[in-house]
């Protein structure tokens, strides 16, 4: 009887090879897009949530004859008073507005950009301070006083408050006072940040643009600058004007606006590449 020819099963070595090959180039064109669009949805989430702060303000200043939030001194940060506590019933948030819960979670998890992972001390500073992919925490000073321990990834302009008894004409004190291109609330490092022009003269002397903020110094995200240039949308912030637009400004023009009323802008700044 003669043998017939043996059915060949599974691949060869070669074969194989080729299948790896033709996997790897696909994987290769492939994820850059995935990676893109990726990006592109959390920027336009950024975005969005960024829109629902600005619909909020609208709203507290139509209920409080055309006043900004007022700026609470440190004594008040503990009784419910931060701006993000002052704005959160407009959220139908009662949790949050009585300085309870976790913002993390419910609705108040728009204090978090979606490009941002939760807090840690990266930089051992153990201040709470963010960076470009993660958020900052805020922690009450008293622990007795119900108020929690919160993370966010967003940056309130300061100057966009009424300050009580204040001599200080720099303040947007009334909605009405800023111009519809007036910064309002963008994507940061810190809960808060002061822009001044004359910063804009330290940009080159920034450590980098992820977070490290001046080199040697005690607060390495000082006041302003560091807070929010960051490169958190490749190299752009989501910045929420006061017209209620969104607009995702290059690191470079983010002092271009008129932060507060004496504010000389400045159209360009001088950054460290990268």
């Amino acid at each position: 009887m003669r043998r017939g020819k043996k059915n060949r099963l599974g691949f060869t070595l070669i074969e194989l090879l080729v299948v790896i090959a033709i996997i790897s180039i696909l994987l290769a064109i492939v994820t850059p897009a995935l990676r893109k669009a990726t990006e592109a949805t959390r920027t336009m989430t950024c975005a969005s949530n960024l829109k629902q702060f600005g619909l909020a303000w609208y709203f507290y200043a139509e209920d409080n004859n055309n006043c900004n939030i007022w700026y609470a001194s440190y004594t008040q940060w503990d009784q419910g008073k931060f701006w993000f506590y002052q704005i959160a019933p407009y959220f139908s948030d009662d949790v949050f507005a009585k300085g309870k819960g976790d913002s993390r979670s419910g609705v108040m998890k728009i204090l978090n950009c979606p490009a941002t992972k939760k807090w840690t001390d990266r930089y051992g500073d153990g201040f709470g301070y963010g960076a470009s992919d993660q958020s900052w925490r805020w922690r009450s000073a008293s622990a007795s006083s119900g108020i929690g321990d919160h993370e966010g990834s967003i940056t309130l302009n300061a100057w966009m408050q009424q300050q009580i008894n204040s001599t200080d004409d720099r303040f947007y004190a009334k909605y009405d006072q800023a111009r519809t291109d007036t910064p309002l609330i963008t994507d940061g490092g810190w809960v808060d940040a002061w822009p001044e022009s004359a910063e804009a003269s330290r940009a080159s002397q920034l450590m980098d643009l992820n977070g490290a903020g001046y080199p040697g110094s005690t607060y390495r995200m000082g006041t302003a600058l560091p807070r929010l240039i960051l490169k958190r949308h490749g190299r752009a912030v989501n910045i929420l004007f006061k017209g209620i637009h969104i607009n995702k400004v290059p690191l470079e023009k983010v002092w271009s606006f008129t932060w507060h009323k004496g504010f000389n802008p400045v159209y360009e700044l001088n950054l460290p590449p990268g």
